[in-house]
């Protein structure tokens, strides 16, 4: 459609833009890493620390039963933080659109690739 074209040079060289992509960027690389250390501890506890994931809380209730069960709430939390996150983010990557102005002129058509 002419005059609804986005000029994506421009969106990719504002500040702005720029801003959102760090944003993101450390939004996924932040809890990817959480993530990981949350989820490779179970293992690297096991191999080295056996001993930890015995202690006994209650009868049939140990420490490694507490600790592999909250793998779920956890990734839940991880889940919603992450959307949370990328809602912000999308809601504020609205206006950098917006203020980029068209790039076609009435008559004229532009094409992405």
């Amino acid at each position: 459609m002419p005059g609804t074209d986005v000029d994506w040079e421009g969106v990719l060289a504002s500040e702005r833009f720029r801003f959102l992509a760090r944003k993101r960027r450390n939004t996924v690389l932040g809890l990817g890493l959480l993530a990981a250390v949350y989820y490779f501890s179970i293992p690297a506890l096991i191999a080295w620390a056996p001993e930890f994931f015995k202690i006994r809380l209650m009868p049939g209730i140990n420490i490694g039963t507490i600790f592999v069960v909250s793998q779920y709430p956890f990734g839940g939390v991880i889940a919603y933080v992450f959307l949370r996150r990328t809602a912000q983010i999308d809601k504020a990557s609205a206006d950098v659109k917006q203020q980029t102005a068209p790039v076609a002129t009435v008559g004229e058509q532009s094409h992405a690739y």
